[in-house]
C-alpha cells in the first residue's frame, strides 16, 4: 500500500496533506486515521509511525500551516512604521488571516471549539506559534526602547494569542469588526505597552 518512499521526510508531508484534505471533506472531529491513510495512500501503521494519534497530526497540521505563513506575516508587520501601528495591524492581520484559513476556521467553529481548546491553547502551541511570530518583533523593539523594559515578552505572546483565538472564534472578519479590535488596542493595550 505504502507508495511513498518511507525513508523520506515527504512522508511526513504528505501525510499532512491528506489530513488536511480529510479535515476538508469528514471535518476535523470526524477524520480518522484510517481515512488520512487511506488519503495518503500508506498503511495506517505507517501514519502511526509519524503521530501517535489523530490530535497531534490536527495539531501538527495548523502548526505547518501557521509556519508557512510566518514570512509573509514578519515582512506585513515590518511595515508599519511606528511600533503601536506594528502591534495593531499584526494582530488584526492574524485575526484576519485566521478567519481566511478554512482549517483553522473548521477548528475554532462552535462545535470544535473544545477540541481547539485542549489542542492548542493546553498543549502549549499556540502560545510556541504566537512566540515565533511574535516574539523577535517583540524583543527587538523592547531592546531598541520603544517597549517597555520591565515586560514579560513570554506573558505577552500568550495574551496576544488568546486574544487572537478569542476574535478568530467568537467575532466576525469584517473591516468593521477589525476597525473596533484596532480602536481597543489603541485605547487599552498599546498604552500599556510603551515606555
Amino acid at each position: 500500500m505504502d507508495s511513498i518512499d518511507t525513508g523520506t521526510a515527504d512522508v511526513r508531508a504528505a501525510i499532512l496533506t491528506a489530513a488536511e484534505t480529510c479535515f476538508t471533506r469528514f471535518g476535523i472531529a470526524k477524520t480518522t486515521m484510517e481515512d488520512v491513510a487511506r488519503a495518503a495512500e500508506l498503511s495506517r501503521a505507517t501514519v502511526y509511525r509519524y503521530f501517535a494519534d489523530r490530535e497531534s497530526l490536527i495539531v501538527e497540521s495548523i502548526a505547518r500551516r501557521a509556519r508557512m505563513n510566518m514570512g509573509p506575516a514578519r515582512a506585513f508587520i515590518a511595515q508599519w512604521p511606528t511600533v503601536a501601528d506594528r502591534l495593531v495591524e499584526g494582530i488584526c492581520q492574524d485575526i484576519r488571516k485566521g478567519h481566511l484559513d478554512p482549517m483553522v476556521n473548521r477548528l475554532v467553529s462552535p462545535g470544535a471549539m473544545g477540541l481547539a481548546t485542549r489542542l492548542l491553547h493546553q498543549s502549549g502551541r499556540a502560545l510556541e506559534l504566537t512566540r515565533e511570530l511574535w516574539e523577535p518583533i517583540l524583543a527587538e523593539e523592547q531592546q531598541a526602547g520603544r517597549l517597555r523594559a520591565d515586560l514579560d515578552l513570554r506573558l505577552l505572546c500568550e495574551w496576544i494569542a488568546e486574544l487572537e483565538i478569542l476574535y478568530v472564534s467568537q467575532y466576525g472578519s469584517d473591516e468593521t469588526t477589525l476597525d473596533r479590535v484596532r480602536a481597543k488596542l489603541r485605547a487599552f493595550v498599546v498604552p500599556a505597552l510603551l515606555p
